[in-house]
């Protein structure tokens, strides 16, 4: 039986006065169920044209549910301890709101309430005929309901604007105005509920009007912001390039180049900087990339917020997948670490700060060989992780990070427990509920990597078949056009590749021609992982050639080694691993001259100071022995030398005494093998030089830093002296005449991805 509306008033007063009498800011005794059913009541008699049952004044009731409402509403506002109570309050403003209306001295109305109200009172009884009066009303509730989170607000700002474009022609002066309006308030509503049923609408009226807008450059910049967030809400919702090219053009000429006026608003800089990111992230232009990196280096300087440094570091770190840059990779650590420094200090502190810069640090050990930041990554990836529960939407990311550079360690370590932890850090990532796909296929990438590391230290034909169907499945799970899709298989030819080297399978082999060949297809010719695709099906094709001889694959190969080449600085890294390449299938090809030209490439790789230890021995042995073959003593002395210089950096100091002979186990015969060609050339001094520099290897490496012996002096000379004295023993020893028999050097590993 319903309540009668006399009693849910006098009992609802009651309640209403208890509280406003003990001046409390506990509002449970308002909200309690029986309460509710009261207010309910209320509400419905309230609304009825003609209430059949009696009841007390109206506008006693108003006031009471007016205020009793408004009061709910601060109440769950406070409990969530926000500027403005969230979504799922609103219900009680509305219903606060729309009790005000009925009130004839609005004075007896929150205060807040009353020009909205008033304004109301005033439109009913004008029949709503003056637009620039209703779009007045539109207007203040689209304040409301940005201030309250009332999505009742907000659909009725999107009538009310467009009733009041209704009452004027286009030809109107006030159209443009009344028509960018509508368009704020469809541009609410879909940020705030997803709806895009007017998104057309609006964009149509927002386009038409920017030009006719007579207001000043800020508000004209303000309206320019929002059609192109509205392009971009629709660019979201269909993927229509369109959209993100006509918002960006719309854009662009409210923020010249550099230096960007003062007067511009920082707004604008965060909004182009945004869309620019966007159509990078589609296109891989790095024009686009670099302009968004210099508008948010604006925004770090008139703002320095922590998500300014954060989405500076963030783009930083994609230019660094073009550029190879140390200096490019330090700006992008240092702002990762201040975006993480001043949450610290603000109170906020910000895990995916600390995801990013444990990246980066990875990175930089990647590119450098650093072992610090190698650790530093660790510790860092580690620390972000143990920030996270298992509910937190940047655990996946950080789990992801975590395990590259667990596998970075353990790749030039040989470290067992660390691989041991990767694959515990990702199997914890693919169980994880609601990961998207996308995310799903990186962790499947990091897995297949870190089995990959396990099977390469003493192969698993089991391993490898488990590493190709996760790349298999990570590709599988990318949607066809997705960005990665393409770079991904490049890890997939790899692991194939492994499987052909390893099996002799030429089911393999064709599968990773294939696989090569579609890729090439999919990724631009801009994308930073370019370089790697094309090294990768050049390896692919030069192996196939020389199973079955094919100076066609070859010379393709070597065109794919050209154009990867051109892709990259001349001091990147990987330079000297695509000269190997390359000079290995120059030398497969049918010519007089083409040897020649492998011993260049192999030389030019085995002096590149950037490029790896282990890639410059193996340049500098294949120069060697390119040079023996062709007659020329003296060039492979030199190059034996470079190579066996080679051996102490492949002895790291940061590796443990095992891991620096698993590295030095594979030359084990290099040093005869150089001794050999230096006696060959009549070079006995040479020979010798050889010898001594190729023995007792990890000793030496210990031995020649001079500033660690000085530093040893100064704190313990007797221990100085000791390693001195040693020193002068070994050097003393006689060495083992005869020489040992030569082996092949190990093939350089395919430039691939592995963690993305």
């Amino acid at each position: 039986m319903a309540p009668d509306p006399q009693e849910a008033y006098d009992a609802a007063l009651a309640v209403w006065r208890r509280f406003a009498q003990d001046e409390t800011e506990d509002t449970a005794p308002l909200s309690d169920p029986g309460m509710t059913q009261r207010l309910e009541c209320l509400s419905e008699w309230l609304l009825e044209p003609s209430p059949t049952v009696p009841g007390p004044p109206r506008g006693q009731v108003a006031y009471l549910l007016a205020w009793v409402h408004w009061a709910r509403w601060l109440g769950a506002s406070r409990a969530e301890e926000t500027a403005g109570p969230k979504s799922e309050h609103a219900e009680e403003i509305d219903r606060a709101l729309a009790a005000s209306w009925w009130l004839r001295d609005l004075d007896l109305a929150p205060e807040p309430l009353r020009p909205l109200a008033g304004l109301f009172q005033e439109l009913v009884a004008e029949g709503w005929a003056d637009p620039e009066r209703v779009q007045d009303y539109a207007g203040l509730m689209l304040d409301f309901a940005r201030r309250t989170g009332s999505r009742n607000a907000l659909y009725e700002a999107v009538g009310r604007c467009r009733q009041a474009l209704g009452l004027v022609e286009e030809a109107d002066e006030r159209w443009p105005v009344i028509a960018s309006n509508l368009a704020a308030a469809v541009l609410a509503l879909a940020q705030e509920t997803g709806n895009h049923d007017d998104l057309d609408e609006a964009i149509l009226l927002a386009s038409r009007a920017l030009g006719r807008l007579d207001v000043p450059p800020d508000e004209l910049a303000h309206f320019t912001v929002q059609l192109a967030r509205l392009l971009l809400i629709r660019y979201d919702a269909s993927c229509e390039r369109a959209d993100l090219d006509e918002a960006i053009e719309i854009f662009i000429p409210l923020v010249p180049r550099e230096p960007v006026p003062a007067q511009v608003d920082v707004t604008a800089l965060h909004v182009l900087a945004s869309l620019l990111r966007v159509r990078y992230e589609l296109t891989s232009d790095p024009v686009d990339l670099l302009r968004a990196i210099e508008l948010q280096e604006q925004l770090v300087a008139r703002r320095g917020e922590q998500d300014d440094h954060y989405v500076l570091a963030q783009l930083l770190s994609r230019y660094f997948s073009h550029t190879a840059s140390v200096e490019v990779l330090d700006r992008s650590i240092h702002h990762y670490e201040q975006a993480w420094t001043i949450g610290e200090a603000q109170g906020t502190p910000w895990p995916p700060a600390l995801n990013g810069l444990a990246w980066m640090l990875n990175r930089r050990f990647e590119h450098t060989g650093d072992s610090h930041d190698r650790d530093a990554a660790i510790l860092t990836a580690r620390q972000a992780v143990s920030l996270m529960t298992d509910e937190d939407s940047a655990l996946p990311s950080a789990l992801g990070i975590f395990a590259a550079a667990l596998h970075s360690r353990a790749r030039a370590t040989g470290s067992m427990p660390d691989l041991s932890e990767g694959m515990a850090v990702v199997d914890r990532a693919l169980s994880l509920q609601g990961v998207a796909p996308a995310d799903r296929a990186i962790h499947l990438l990091n897995k297949a990597a870190l089995v990959t590391l396990r099977y390469r230290s003493g192969w698993r034909a089991a391993d490898n078949e488990l590493a190709i169907a996760l790349w298999r499945e990570a590709v599988d799970l990318l949607p066809p056009g997705h960005p990665k899709k393409s770079a991904y298989r490049i890890n997939l030819i790899a692991g194939l590749m492994d499987r052909v080297r390893h099996a002799n399978d030429d089911e393999a082999l064709d599968e990773a021609l294939n696989v090569g060949t579609v890729a090439l297809e999919e990724l631009p010719a801009e994308h930073p992982h370019r370089a790697g695709l094309c090294s990768n099906h050049a390896i692919t094709l030069s192996l196939s050639a020389l199973r079955r001889p094919d100076d066609e694959k070859l010379r393709s190969a070597v065109a794919l080694l050209d154009e990867a080449l051109s892709l990259l600085p001349a001091d990147h890294p990987n330079v000297a691993l695509l000269l190997v390449n390359r000079g290995t299938a120059r030398a497969a090809l049918s010519g007089a001259d083409v040897s020649a030209e492998a011993g260049q490439d192999w030389g030019a790789a085995a002096r590149l100071e950037s490029a790896p230890p282990s890639v410059r021995i193996t340049a500098a042995v294949q120069w060697a022995r390119n040079a023996v073959a062709r007659g020329d003593d003296r060039t492979a002395v030199t190059a034996y030398t470079l190579a066996v210089g080679h051996l102490t950096n492949l002895a790291d100091p940061g590796l443990e005494r095992g891991d620096k002979e698993l590295h030095l186990l594979e030359w084990r015969n290099l040093t005869a093998e150089a001794t050999e060609a230096a006696l060959a050339a009549d070079d006995p001094d040479s020979a010798l030089a050889l010898l001594d520099s190729g023995r007792c290897v990890q000793w030496n490496a210990r031995l020649q830093s001079a500033d660690e012996l000085a530093r040893l002096a100064e704190v313990r000379p007797d221990l100085a002296a000791s390693v001195q004295r040693l020193t002068a023993l070994f050097a003393a020893q006689d060495t083992t005449d005869g020489l040992l028999p030569t082996v092949d050097p190990p093939e350089p590993d395919d430039t691939s991805l592995h963690m993305p």
